[in-house]
């Protein structure tokens, strides 16, 4: 059977309640029907951290060639889109 990775970075660790909802919110990902390492699951896991109280959450998924047919995705999540992190 082939194995699905993600590496998960949640922006803002230190905001607990938003890590608690990438957290429940990935729990459902990896327990669904679509694979865990896909943009699919990634857009899922957007719409229910959006869903938990965070409507301007984001994922970005970063993930090589090499990576893609390995089956391996990195997600970065962050409570607000990157440019207004940054205050740009």
């Amino acid at each position: 059977m082939l194995e699905h990775r993600v590496e998960l970075k949640v922006v803002a660790w230190d905001d607990i309640p938003f890590r608690s909802a990438v957290e429940t919110a990935w729990e459902q990902i990896r327990h669904g029907v679509v694979d865990a390492d896909s943009t699919t699951a990634a857009a899922h896991l957007q719409i229910l951290v959006r869903a938990s109280g965070y409507p301007n959450a984001t994922v970005t998924v970063h993930r090589t060639v090499d990576e893609a047919l390995a089956h391996v995705s990195h997600f970065e999540v962050r409570p607000e889109p990157e440019n207004v992190l940054l205050g740009r």
